[in-house]
This record gives structure tokens, sequence and C-alpha cells, in this order.
């Protein structure tokens, strides 16, 4: 890869690896970096793991084609059931904690692979029916597997744990029964010993008290000789003292010369007899020493020679220094008896100067030290002399002492005897006493005991019951366990995208399974009984929870699953939940605006994150969040974000929501987070309806009510915190419980309390009684309205744009409330305020709905209030809206070639929905001049039907009628079906008043014009701007590349100076529609100047954020459909003022009115197709109101009628302008001249033959005022007959024929949400309908079986080869070969489909396209990219295949026919030229200088023969 590395990169790779290449022998730079990039190739591996799934795989192998040229390609199927098996088994069995048998391991395996095939087939289903995505992974098995396993051990741990509590409790209570008895027999037993050991006690305390008078007598004299001896003793002490006081002075000198001593060694000593001339210090030492040892001097010759002198030194050397035990000798020198003799002979040279240690230390240290050892003797002897009479004394003291000590100790003696004696008698008194203690503590805790025991029985006694039957269920739900939590684990692996019927089918498919394996388990599962916590329900369902089944299952599912939740929220539901129960902790994110900081933040710090809005992709750099990817670093728990490598703290939550209805999520998140569908459900929402509708009619019981739910979940908590604290209490407690007096006063005060709360529970459930009697007369109304939504929710599904919110539909919900008027009855209310509702919700949808969706909007309402009230049979809806699929089983009756085939198959059809159609076919072959009229007739709805048909049919079988005999009048017909259950209202929606939308709109609202193509609202906001003295701050900025910092800049200022900013064609910017949904989100409107107005253009696009469609006024731009509609919306636009402002008003209004009718023709005549404009043009609201003006302007200028120049310029000019083919020219000045003419100024001139449409009658003077107008529009009749446009009545066929068939097909793409509650021919007579698998099996093996078999393509070449004078054999191999492949495409796709619900083989897409195709009547796709052009639905293709099959079959059978059928191919293109081609063979005439010529023959014509030139050809419609 070139320009891989940077130069740096290089350098590092080069030195790194230079010495592997130079033992390669490679040298260079070059060279070195060839070598490491063959060790790369030679080394590397690379794995890419991509899913096939959507256009990101296709398009990345365009882009890379060396991903297919070079690597090796391996794909990884689903794994088998025995893989399955294989994996979970391993699983279990590893895990020695479960405790299983092998046969229940076994059994549980089987059941988990049962799971994951089950779950695989109902996601198929899910995309089938209702086209929604979700993919099963080998990840999500083991999701299960682990989900299995954990919650099976937490779950066994708290069933144990509290089973063991319960029995703990009832072991205690029993226990306490069981000690009554004994404790009173041995209460009773107490008394007469308690009497007996009082009587002795008494006895022997008067004993004791007689000896120990003596005693005391005799301890008196023995303390007085005892205080003798103590004096004495303390004057020896003070002697003893002195001495030792005197002794301690000498003491310290004679230690020091001891330490000195100690020092000295046989050679120091040897140092000094050694030395030749010792110092005089050394000689006094010498002679010293030898006076304490009285060692004799030597005598020796005076140095003058007279006479002799003391030789100490020569003594001393002599007789001490050579002994080598001196030192000892002076060490054990007896210090106490020195001589008196030797102290006199010492004492002067102890006085001499000479003699001081630290002179002599500088002769000699050994000398020093015996100098030391003298002085140190001198001075104890001294002090030793003084000591000595002292001591003497302290002798004869101490004898004394020792004397009065032996008398004392005699006394003591004397008296020990007698106190022990007395001892002895007051140990066996207080033992009496202790007997007798004991016994009066054992009689009164016996008392407290037997109180005590009672007051437990008494208080707990009650829960002895409950505890018991607890207990039994736990034992039982242990056992239940397996099967349970075995179903548990797999909703939390696999169900939480489905919705309930899902989820149910799923669950009861389970559950048979479980009961047919003998797995333990509950007989009917619940997942909120199974591991939900009533305390944390109640307290969801407070912090918003919608309060049904589907949601709060959602709710256990996020609290026990194992990945992070990814909710499916487009009411937002979960968003406010998730907010409302994380408080202020939570971290709100968005994958548009820079999170990473705050989320690494809120991991480390355990905050909670929730993020929002996301789309169907998320970004990498969450993958190890998701994944829960941590891993250890000391201590710590850590996890790599990114770049960062950050704490992980076990607090840390992660939501994440999507406000996309249908999102279509990639396999990699399937199985990466926990898919939970939190789309609002019809219970969830009727609870909140019905919570509004009993606050605004009764506010006092609904505001009872919501205090009572608050009440009743702190109450039952606390119950349930009162039960937990007295079983832990009883658990905890050891020994005898009846010991422990702290522990049953808390019990009882505990069970006191508990009794308290439990009344107040129950007269909260009596309170909830009454209140649950007032909301259930609201409750059929609440869901009736609550029903509207899911038809306001899958507008969705018609068009991108129709996007409206629950909080939306909730404030209408209100405020139609508010609008509603009051009644006296409530069943008048009732009637009232869902009139007030469905007409509100109808206005307010249909101003941002188009023109081709408003009707079909009414037909949905109808069918859902028709379902409410159990009038709608689902078969006769999906019949019609299916278009009546089938064939007919019976031949068409004579004199019925007006029939066609379509119809008649659809007449067969309508007989098998039974009811009034109950043998229809015999009934109307009879009749079957009769229906030809009724078929003949211009409004087939009006005509008479034979047998009075008609009033035997409900609105929805006359629609039926209409659709099998004149699908034209389909349209009435259903217009016909809302009249009758809605009434006229909501067929004429009201047009779009741009002023009322101003109104409910404020500076935080964004204004959303939905655009038709070729619409402009800027008018309309220039004249409400106008009106409102805004057009100087209107701000209108165009949307296109770059422009979307001049948009942020312009909705930034506008919001400050109140400025409208108008951003235009929002659809042209898809990348900056993210950033506008930011900011639309943080308009708040105190922060922004109350004129200001952010208005919004748009056309329809699937790029536009949800929630600004959902929070915004949605408004149409484009012409109203209908005369009427187009009149009312022409007559709205001006004021009376205006009206009345020409100066000739009569002349004026008549013109006028013809101007708005000509305006309103020639846009319905566009409905017609080629009949009514051979081009379509744009003609617009801007072409009327200048026409508009001028004629205002030419009657106020010009004496009489400037015909001409009207004419002129409204035909040629402002709408002409527009149109550019001929033959419109001439027919719109033709049109306009019916209106622009002076006869219209007659009041008897009608503009069409009915006479219904005309100016209406004014007197002279012109005085008519705009609401007579008004009342006149809405005279008219809804539908616009042809004759209107002077057209004949067969000219609306096909518009209407295309109208019928857009609303069923849209209905019939809504039906999703109906079901629940509508009535069937089915459930009347008791039968079961027929479910989808059902009945596409069917349909597609009936198709199967009507297939032929294949055609031998190569004997029809030998039989029919090419040959040079015949182009048409090629024409036939061409052909042949397109029906073939098309043939083995029908036939081998609905015979997989049969085998597919089976089980046999996969449920591919294509067979899911299929079967879709049979349930809805339409032509699957797999099909369509094989066959010929068709818009035939499914059953008379089928039909149409098989006849243009016989037509080629019968071309090789019987040759080349006489009579082409020019429909019949594939290509009529290669027929023509084939024909062409022999024409051209023949006469050997170039192909290119041959024109075709045409020859109508007779309807009735049948050649005989082959024509000269040509061919005669059928099936070819101008």
């Amino acid at each position: 890869v070139p320009n891989l590395y940077a130069n740096e990169d290089k350098l590092e790779i080069t030195e790194k690896c230079s010495k592997g290449a130079n033992a390669a022998g490679r040298n260079g730079p070059a060279e070195i970096f060839a070598w490491y990039v063959e060790q790369c190739r030679k080394n590397l591996h690379v794995v890419i793991c991509m899913s096939p799934i959507g256009a990101a795989f296709r398009n990345r192998l365009r882009a890379f084609p060396s991903l297919v040229n070079c690597c090796t390609i391996d794909w990884f199927h689903e794994w088998p059931p025995e893989a399955l098996q294989a994996v979970a088994k391993q699983f279990l069995s590893k895990d020695k904690d479960l405790e299983f048998e092998d046969a229940i391991t076994n059994k549980v395996v089987k059941l988990m692979v049962d799971f994951q095939v089950t779950v695989q087939e109902l996601a198929g289903r899910f995309l089938t029916e209702a086209k929604r995505h979700f993919y099963v992974t080998p990840t999500s098995y083991l999701e299960l597997i682990n989900s299995f396993i954990g919650t099976l051990k937490s779950r066994r741990q708290i069933v144990q744990k509290a089973k063991w509590r319960y029995d703990t409790g009832l072991e205690k209570i029993n226990d306490a029964k069981e000690q009554v008895a004994s404790l009173q027999v041995e209460l009773n037993e107490l008394e007469p010993v308690l009497e007996k050991a009082a009587q002795e006690t008494g006895e022997m305390r008067e004993k004791v008290e007689a000896q120990q008078a003596g005693a005391i007598e005799k301890k008196a004299v023995v303390e007085e000789e005892e205080a003798k001896a103590n004096a004495q003793k303390q004057i020896a002490g003070e002697i003893k003292a002195d001495c030792e006081k005197d002794l301690a002075a000498a003491l310290p000198a004679y230690e020091a010369a001891v330490e000195a001593l100690s020092k000295l060694t046989k050679a120091d000593v040897g140092e000094v007899r050694g030395m030749k001339t010792p110092s005089v210090g050394v000689l006094l030492t010498a002679q010293a020493t030898c006076i304490m040892f009285e060692v004799k001097p030597y005598k020796v010759a005076a140095p003058d020679g007279k006479g002799k002198v003391d030789d100490w030194w020569g003594a001393a050397k002599g007789e001490l220094l050579c002994d080598p035990k001196l030192i000892d000798r002076m060490k054990d020198f007896d210090k106490d008896n020195i001589p008196q003799a030797v102290i006199d002979k010492v004492m002067p040279l102890y006085s001499s100067e000479d003699f001081e240690p630290d002179k002599i230390k500088k002769s000699s240290l050994a000398a020093m030290g015996i100098c030391k050892w003298v002085r140190a003797m001198v001075v104890y002897d001294k002090v030793a002399k003084e000591v000595g009479p002292k001591k003497k004394k302290l002798a004869a003291a101490e004898a004394e002492v020792a004397e009065a000590e032996a008398t004392v100790a005699a006394k003591q003696a004397e008296l020990k005897e007698v106190m022990d004696m007395v001892a002895d008698l007051e140990a066996q008194l207080q033992e009496a006493n202790d007997r007798a203690k004991t016994l009066q503590k054992q009689q009164k805790d016996c008392a407290a005991k037997l109180a005590r025991a009672e007051k437990l029985i008494d208080g707990l006694g009650g829960e002895q019951a409950s505890w018991s039957t607890k207990s039994n269920r736990l034992a039982k739900d242990y056992t239940n366990l397996t099967g349970d939590i075995l179903i548990a684990s797999g909703i939390i692996a696999y169900l939480g995208v489905f919705t309930t019927a899902y989820r149910n089918e799923a669950q009861t498919k389970w559950l048979d399974r479980l009961q047919h394996l003998a797995v333990p388990a509950s007989k009917e599962f619940s997942l909120q009984g199974c591991i939900g916590d009533p305390v944390k329900m109640r307290q969801w369902v407070i912090d918003c929870l919608p309060n049904d089944a589907l949601s709060i299952d959602n709710a256990i599912i996020l609290d026990n699953s194992r990945r992070w939740p990814l909710m499916i929220d487009p009411q937002g539901q979960a968003n406010k939940w998730v907010k409302k129960s994380n408080g202020d902790q939570l971290k709100v994110l968005r994958l548009t605006m820079n999170y990473v900081r705050e989320l690494e933040n809120a991991i480390q710090f355990g905050n909670p994150v929730l993020l929002e809005n996301i789309e169907e992709v998320l970004d990498a750099i969450l993958d190890p969040v998701l994944q829960k990817a941590t891993f250890k670093q000391g201590t710590l728990l850590m996890v790599r974000l990114g770049d960062s490598t950050i704490e992980w703290s076990k607090d840390f939550r992660f939501y994440i929501t999507t406000k996309l209805p249908n999102p279509h999520f990639p396999p990699e998140i399937c199985v990466a987070v926990g898919i939970l569908n939190f789309m609002a459900t019809l219970d969830g929402l009727q609870d909140q309806m019905l919570g509004i509708v009993v606050a605004a009619e009764e506010p006092e019981t609904e505001q009872k009510r919501v205090n009572l739910v608050l009440d009743s979940a702190k109450a039952k908590a606390q119950l349930k915190e009162l039960e937990d604290k007295i079983l832990a209490l009883l658990s905890s407690s050891t020994g005898n419980i009846l010991d422990d007096e702290e522990l049953i006063e808390t019990l009882s005060s505990s069970k006191v309390m508990g009794t308290k709360i439990e009344e107040q529970v129950k007269q909260q459930e009596i309170t909830a009684q009454q209140i649950a009697e007032v909301r259930q007369i609201y409750k059929y109304h609440a869901l009736r309205c609550a029903a509207l939504y899911f038809i306001i929710g899958d507008l969705c599904l018609v068009d991108p744009m129709y996007q409206f919110s629950l909080d939306w539909f909730i404030i209408m919900f209100n405020k139609s409330i508010e609008m509603a008027e009051a009644k006296e009855s409530k069943d008048e209310r009732f009637v009232e305020l869902f009139r007030s509702f469905i007409q509100l919700l109808f206005v307010m949808v249909c101003r941002g709905l188009f023109e081709k969706d408003k009707l079909l909007y009414s037909v949905m309402l109808t069918f859902k209030c028709q379902e409410m009230e159990k009038e709608l049979k689902l078969t006769e809806v999906m019949a019609l809206l299916t278009g009546l699929p089938g064939l007919a089983k019976e031949d068409k009756p004579a004199n019925s070639d007006w029939l066609t085939v379509v119809s008649w198959n659809r007449i067969n059809v309508l007989q098998t929905l039974g009811d009034v159609f109950d043998g229809f076919v015999g009934e109307f072959s009879a009749q079957i001049a009769g229906w030809q009229a009724v078929f003949d007739a211009d409004d087939p709805m009006e005509a008479e039907w034979p047998n009075n048909f008609k009033m035997k049919c409900s609105p929805l079988q006359q629609a039926l009628m209409m659709f099998a005999l004149r699908s034209d009048s389909t349209v009435k017909a259903l217009m016909n079906v809302v009249d009758n259950k809605l009434g006229r209202f909501f067929l004429e929606p009201p047009p779009l008043e741009l002023e009322v939308c101003y109104k409910d709109s404020n500076p935080a609202i964004p204004l959303i014009y939905i655009l038709a193509s070729g619409s402009d609202p800027m008018a309309d906001i220039q004249r409400l701007a106008e009106s409102l003295n805004m057009l100087a701050k209107i701000n209108p900025i165009s949307l296109g590349q770059g422009q979307g910092p001049k948009a942020i800049a312009g909705v930034k200022d506008g919001g400050k100076t109140g400025k409208w900013v108008l951003l235009q064609n929002c659809h042209l910017a898809p990348s900056f529609m993210s950033t506008l949904e930011d900011l639309v989100e943080k308009l708040v409107p105190d922060e922004l100047n109350p004129d200001f107005r952010l208005w919004l253009t748009a056309c329809p696009s699937p790029t536009f954020p949800i929630s600004i469609l959902q929070m915004g006024i949605k408004m149409t731009i484009e012409p109203p459909k209908g005369l009427k509609q187009a009149l009312i919306r022409a007559y709205l636009g001006f004021d009376e003022d205006w009206f009345n402002s020409c100066t000739k008003p009569y002349e004026f209004k008549k013109m006028l009115f013809g101007l708005f009718f000509f305006h309103g023709l020639i846009l319905e005549r566009r409905g017609f197709g080629p009949v009514g404009w051979n081009v379509m043009y744009g003609f617009s609201e801007p072409d009327r109101e200048i026409s508009r003006q001028q004629l205002r302007n030419f009657l106020n200028e010009f004496e009489g009628v400037p015909w001409e120049a009207l004419n002129y310029m409204v035909a040629q000019a402002n709408y002409g302008g527009r149109v550019t083919d001929n033959q419109d020219v001439r027919c719109i000045i033709t049109i306009l001249e019916d209106f622009y003419t002076p006869q219209i100024l007659n009041p008897d001139y009608k503009f069409s033959q009915s006479g219904i449409y005309y100016s209406p009658d004014i007197d002279k003077k012109g005085d008519a005022t705009l609401a007579s107008y008004f009342d006149y529009i809405k005279s008219l009749p809804i539908s616009t007959t042809p004759e209107v446009f002077w057209l004949h009545s067969n000219a609306s066929l096909t518009a209407l024929i295309n109208e019928g068939g857009y609303i069923a097909k849209v209905c019939c793409s809504m039906m999703s949400s109906f079901g629940a509650s509508a009535a069937t021919d089915d459930d009347e007579e008791g039968g079961k309908q027929k479910t989808p698998e059902e009945q596409y099996s069917e349909i597609s093996a009936e198709i199967a079986g009507k297939m032929p078999d294949m055609a031998d393509q190569g004997a029809v070449l030998r039989t029919y080869p090419v040959r040079y004078d015949q182009c048409l054999n090629t024409v036939l191999h061409m052909e042949l070969g397109k029906f073939c492949r098309l043939l083995k495409k029908i036939k081998a796709t609905c015979v997989d489909l049969g085998k597919a619900v089976k089980g046999l083989v996969v449920f591919s897409p294509e067979l899911e396209a299929v079967a879709n195709g049979c349930l809805t009547n339409r032509i699957p796709d797999p099909w369509m990219g094989v066959s010929y052009p068709s818009l035939k639905p499914l059953l008379s293709y089928v039909e149409d295949f098989l006849l243009r099959w016989k037509f080629i079959q019968n071309w090789i059978k019987n040759d080349i026919p006489f009579m082409f059928w020019f429909s019949a191919y594939f290509f009529q293109q290669a027929f023509l030229t084939g024909v062409l081609q022999n024409y051209a063979r023949k006469d050997k005439i170039a192909i290119d200088r041959i024109i075709w010529n045409f020859e109508v023959q007779k309807l009735n014509f049948v050649p005989s023969g082959h024509p000269d030139r040509g061919a005669y050809s059928n099936g070819l419609f101008m």
C-alpha cells in the first residue's frame, strides 16, 4: 500500500528490523523495508467479518473488488440443531451449581433448541406480517443460556432464603406454643420450693449474726497489736533508710572504681610492672596498693648510701603486680572490714596532690584504675564506719519488729480461724439467699416467658397461616423454577422486540413444550409473577411507566437482562420513564453531539446515561460499552473507550432509545443490546386517557385515585419492609426466643404497626373499589378514544411526514374535553365527549394531510370506531381491501356478456363471506337483468337493487357489492360507510386556516408546510404577516449547500429580535437536519421573543427529523380536492370589505364565483387523465389571485364589462401561460367562455345540465354577503360528477377506480392495529378464523396445483428451428424461454412456501414476499423480477399467465397461429420486428423502408388462414 507509513515510521521500522534483515543478507534502507514487507505478507493474517444484511456489504464489494478476488470467502450460516444442543449441553454440564439430573439437563437442552428455532420462525412471520426486522443469531442463543444459568442461580438463592426465613419464623412460633404448657407447669412447681428456701434462709441468718459478734471483738484486739507492730516497723524503716542514704553516697565511687578495674587487662598490669622509671603518681599508687593489701615494703639502700629506705615499688612489683589475679582480688576486696591501721597509712597518700587519677592517667591507665580503687576504698571505709552504729540500731529495731509481727501473726491466726468460720456461715447464708433469689428469678422469668410467649403467639399467630402458605408456595416455586426461569430467560433473550400477540404465542408454545417434556414449571406463566418485584413495579408505574402488561414486562426484562436496553420508543414513553426514575443524575446524550467526554465521566462516576433518538446504526466507539468489555488493572475494573482507558463503575447504567417506529437494526446491534418494543399499547394508553377524562369530569375522584396509588404503594412497601424486618429478627435470633425480651418487644411493636398498615390497606382497597366503579363508567370512552391513536400513529406508513406524537394526541384529548358541550345525562355527555374529540382530531390531523389521504383517514377512523363498537367484521374488511381475491367456482349465467370475468370472480368470492351473501351467486344469476340495470346506472349506489338487496346490506357490504360489480363506485360506497358511521362532517375536511394555525403555535413550536409538487406557501405567509404587521420581519432562507450556518444565525437572531424565520426546502439539506433538530429542541419559549416564529417548508422526505414533525404544527399546501372544497378555500382568502369594494357589485360577485368555479374545474379535470388535459398542468392559487385582482380592477376601470380582455388575460395569460399543448389551449379558452360570458349575469344561467351548479342568485344591487355564498357552497354535493365538466359519465372510471385502489392498498397496510376487538363471522358461528399461515399455504398450494408442466425447449427448437424465411420462430424461442423462467419461479416459490410453513425449508425473504403477496392479493416482487409488466391482483395475474401460456402452447402444438394475441408477449417489439422481417425478406425490401398499415376487422372476425402479408392480431388496446 503506497504512502502507508510516514517517514518517521519508516525510519523506526528500518532501525528495528535491521538486525533481522542483515541476517537475511539484506542491507540498505530499501532492502530492509522490503524484507519487512515480506515478513508482514508471510505472517500477517487479517480476518474481515461482515454482515450480508442490507446494502453495505454489496457496496463494499463493489467499491473494493479485492475483497472477493484476494480473500478466501467463508459463509457462516446459522447453527444447526445439533450444534445448538452441543453448546447448551456443554454450558449446563460445566456448571455444577445447577445440580441438574442428566434427564433434566437433556430436556432443558432440547427446549433451548426449540426456543431458538421457534423465535427464528417467529421473526420470519414478524417480518411478513408486521413488516418488522429482527435477527436471531447464535449470540442470542448464548444470551439465552447465560441468562438462564445466571437467573436460575440468583432466583434459587432468593427463593431459598425467603423460604428459610418463613420456615424459621414458623419454627419460632411453634416453639413458643410448645413452651407455654411446660412453662405453666414449671411455674406451679416452683411455689412450694420457694417457701421452704425462705424458711431455711431465715434460720441460717440468725446463727451467722451471733458468730459475727464474737469475731468482731477478736478482730479489735488483733487490730490494736497490729497497730503497735506497725509503729515499730516504721521506726526501723527510718533507720534503714538513713543507712542506705549514707551508703548511697559511697557506692557510686566504688562502682566507678570497679568499672575502671573491669577495663584493665593483665597486659595493662604487666605494662605498669614493666615501667623502668615510674612516675610519682605511679609510685604512690604502688605504695597505696601495698598498704591496702598489707604488703610490707622492701628495704633497699638509700640513694645517698646511708641506711636503708622502704621500696614500695619493688614490693608492689614483686608481691602484687606479678599476681595474675590481682584485679579479681581488688574486685573481691573486703571493703566492709578494712583495718584502721591500713586506713591511717593510706590517708596521707589520699591527700597527696600527685595521687589524683587524672594526673596518674598521663603515666598509665592501669595505674589510674588502681588509684581510683584505692580512693574508693578510703571513701567507702569512712562511710561504713559512720553507718556501723546505725546498722546495729537497725538490727535491734528489726528484732523488735519481728517479735511484734510474730505476736500479730498469732493473733491473726486466731482471728482467721474465727473469721473463716463466720465466712463459712456467711457463704452458707449467701448460698441460701442465692438459691432463694434464683428460685424467685426463675419464677419471674417463667412468668415473663409465659407472657412473652403469649404476646408472640398473639402477635404472630395470624401470620402463621400466611407464612405457611407462602412457604409452601415458595417450595412449589422452587421446584418449578427450572421451567419458569427457562421461559423467562427466553423472553429476556429473544422477545423484547416483539409485540404482545407474538410474545403470548411464543410463551404458549414454550409452556406446552415444557409440559410435554415434563419439565417442572408453573401451569400458567407470567413474567411479572416469575421474576417481577411488586414494589418495584408499583414504583415504575408511579414514575410514568405505562400501566400495561407489555410495558411492565419490558421494564422487568430491562431490570434482569445482562445487556443494555435499546428501546423502540416512537411515543417517548420509555424516554419519560427513564428520565423520571433516574432523576437528576441521568445524563441525556445524542449521537449528533460531542458525547464521548460526557460518557467517559458517567462511566467513571457511575451516573446513568440515556442515549436518545438514535437512528439504525450506532457509533463503533460504543462497542466496548455495549459489550461491557471490562478488564482488571490492579484492583480496578477498567474499560477502553476510544483512545482512553477509564475506570468502570459498577453503578453505571446505559439506556438507548429511538423514535423510529419501525427501525431495521442490523444483526450486530440486535445481539449487542436488548431491543425492547415500547410502542404504545391500547391498554396503557387507555389507562392514561381514563385518568385524564376522570380528572376533567370528576377531579376529586381522580385526585383521590392518584393519592391512593401513592399511599397504597407506600403502605404495601412498608408492610413488606415490616415483614422482612420481623423475619430477619426471627431468623437472626439464637437460643430460646422467649429469653430475648427486646426482640419480642420489637416484634410486637412492628406487628402493631403492621396491623395498622393492614387496616389502612384494607380501607384503601375499599376506596380503590369505589374509585374503580366510578372509573369503570368512563372506561369505554377512554378505550374508544385511545384506539384512535393507532390510526394516527400508522399514518407515517402512508407518508413519512405524517408524524403525530402521543403527547400531542393527549393534548388534543384534553382540549376536546374543554370544548365539549355540557350535557345532563352521562350517556349524552359521553356521546358529546367522543364527538368533540374525534372531530377535533379529524380537523387537526387533516390540516397536515394531502388531499389524496383525507378520505383514507376518514375511512380508517370509521373502521376503528366500528371495531371498538363490535360492528366491524374483519373478514369483510380484508376482503374489500385485498380486492376480493379468488376465482369463480360456477360458470357465468346466460345473458351476462356485460359482466366481466373479474366481476364474476368477485361475486363468487362474496358468497364465501356468508351473512347476506350466503347463496348470493344463485340469487344474482336469477336476477341478472336487475343487476344489469344497476351496472348500467350512472349512480349504482342510488339505483334500486334487485330483491331490495341494498336494504339488507350494511354500508360495508354495499361497498363490497360495488367493488365487485362497479369498482368505480367503490369510493362513493366508502364515503357512504363514513357518512353512515361518523357523519358528513368527516367527508368535508375544513380548509386550512393559517390564522388558526398561527394562534396554536408559540415561539418554540415550528410551523411546518408539507409541500406538494410545484406549491409555494410564501404568498399565504406574507398575507398573514401583513395582517399582523410582520411583513418587514420575514427572513426567508432557502436551504441548500452551504446555507446551514446562515440558517443557524437566522434562527438565533430571529429568536432575539422577534423575526419570522422561513427555512425553505428543508428536504434539500438532509445533512443539516440533525443540526436543525438540535436547534429546535433547544428553543425555550421564555427565552425567545414572543413574536418569533420558525416556519419550515419541505417536500415529503424520510430524512426530516421525526421529533420536529411530532412537536410542530403541520400544514399541507396543495389544491383542495373537489369543486366544493376549491370554492370554500377560494372564498376564505379575503374579507367582507374587499368582497364589497367593487363599483359593479352585481357583475363582480357573479363573475367572481364563475372565476373560482373555473379555477376548481380546471384543477379537477386533471383527475381524468388525458381526457381532462393532455399535460398535467400545475395551476396554482397565485393564478387565481391575480385573476381575481384583475377582475375587480377591470370592472372598476371600465364602464362596461370587458369580456374579451378578461377572457384573454385569464385563459391565455394568467392560466394559459402554463398551457403548452395546442389542444389544451383551445380547451381552456372554451371552458372559460362558459364563465366569463354575459349569460352569467342571467339568474337562470346554469353551469351544467344538472342545474346544481350556478352563480348564486343575488339582487341587482349586489348586496350578497360572504356568508350567503358559503351557505350555497356547503349545499353542493361532496363528489363531483363528470357532467359538471361536460364529460361522459364514463370519463371518471379510471380516476375513481385508481382512487379506490389506492385507498384499499394503503388501508390494507394500516390494518396491523385491528383485530383485537373486531367481530367476525367466524366469531358469530363459533368457528375458528384461519391463521395467516393457513391462508397463504392454501393459496400457494392452489396456485402450484394450477401450474402446467415445463415445456421441452430443446424439442421446440428442433420443431421450430431458426429459419431465414420465418423469423417468428425466433420470437417463439425467446418468449418460451421467458415464460419457462417465470413458470419455474412461480412453481418453485409456491411449493417451497408450503414446505417453509411445515419447517422443512428456511423461510427466506423471497418466500416471505410470496406469502405477503398471497395475503394481500398482490403480485410478489420475486415474480415480477422475471415477469412481464402487470397491474393485476395476484389471482387474476395467475389466470392471465395461464391464458398466455395456453397461447404459447397452442402455437407449439398447432404451428404458427392464424391470430396472434398481441398482449400475450413479454416483448411485443420482438413480435412486430419478426413480422416486419418476414415481409422484408419475402419481398427483398430493406426493413427500415417498411411502415405499418392497419386494417380493423369486425369484432366477431375469425381468420381461416394466414394473410398474404403481415399478421392478424387481437388484444391491441389503443
